[in-house]
Order: structure tokens, then sequence, then C-alpha cells
């Protein structure tokens, strides 16, 4: 897990060192991410993660406990009795800088946090189809962490199934 935390740690630095200079309000954040990544995120979800200062800019990243932390004190469903729909991007889309990159630095960084959220993303998706038998889940090619955002489309095409199966 540190190995797959540093490397993604040093992708996301590398990232933000080539923009961060232009980036001053959320409307330009939220340009950085389409350009990078390929995905427009909301405004909301940007001011849930970013400071602003007093007159409407872009403050610090605000520091959150991460991963193992938040983990750790989360309880286990093992049973849920009615239909679920998950939906996991498989391999995990990493963004469009990533993707067109020539740099070997992020290249190889990019290939090896790719390599272990693939096999922690997989042996979540294996967990739920083994221990919940009403759900259904869905693996995406590329599709980002705001899979709904990344992958509207196949989002919808898998959801309308669904909810009309659903009494």
């Amino acid at each position: 897990m540190a190995r797959k935390q540093k490397a993604a740690e040093q992708v996301k630095r590398i990232a933000w060192e080539l923009h961060a200079k232009d980036i001053r309000r959320f409307s330009a954040l939220q340009q950085y991410y389409l350009r990078v990544l390929g995905v427009t995120y909301p405004e909301a979800e940007l001011r849930q993660q970013w400071d602003s200062t007093s007159d409407g800019r872009l403050g610090k990243q605000r520091d959150f406990p991460g991963y193992a932390t938040v983990m750790a004190g989360m309880k286990k469903f093992t049973d849920i009795p009615v239909p679920a729909l998950v939906i996991f991007g498989i391999p995990h889309g990493q963004g469009n800088w990533v993707d067109n990159s020539t740099d070997p630095k992020v290249c190889e960084a990019a290939k090896a946090y790719s390599a272990a959220l693939t096999a922690l993303t997989e042996r979540q998706a294996k967990a739920f189809e083994n221990a919940i038998p009403t759900a259904r889940v869905v693996r995406l090619r590329g599709a980002h962490h705001y899979v709904f955002l990344s992958n509207e489309a196949d989002v919808l095409r898998e959801m309308r199934p669904f909810l009309s199966g659903l009494r």
C-alpha cells in the first residue's frame, strides 16, 4: 500500500507542478482537470477539497485523513438483501496527461500506480461478487474515480435496465 500511495503522490505532484502557476480560481482548476484528466469536476466537489481565500481565489488543498484512517473505522456490510448496482473503473483511467506523456518518470510512476490500483480494485469487485449475490458488478475500462462523469453514457446504459428491473 505504501508503494502505491507513494507512486500516486508522485504522479499527482508532477501533474500539479506542471500547471499550478496558472491556477488561481476554481473555474481554472476545473479547466485544469478537464485538460489533464479529461473530466470536469463539479465546482462544489472542488470546494470540498480546497480552501478559498477571502477574495474567492483558490487556497491550499485540504488535508484529509487518508484511505487507511478512513477504512480502519469502517464497518463491513456483508448482508445486502436488496439489488445493488456496483460500477468499478478497472483498470482505472489516469487521465490525458498520463496517457499522452513521454516523460519516463511519469510513465514509470503511472505504471506502478496503475498496477497496484488495478489489483486492489479487482479484489474489491470480486469480494462484492462473492459476498453479495444480489449485486450486479460492472467493470468499465478506463473509468475515472468519478465514473458518472468520465463514463456517463456507460453508467446510464447500466442503470436503465437495472432500475427498470426493480419492483
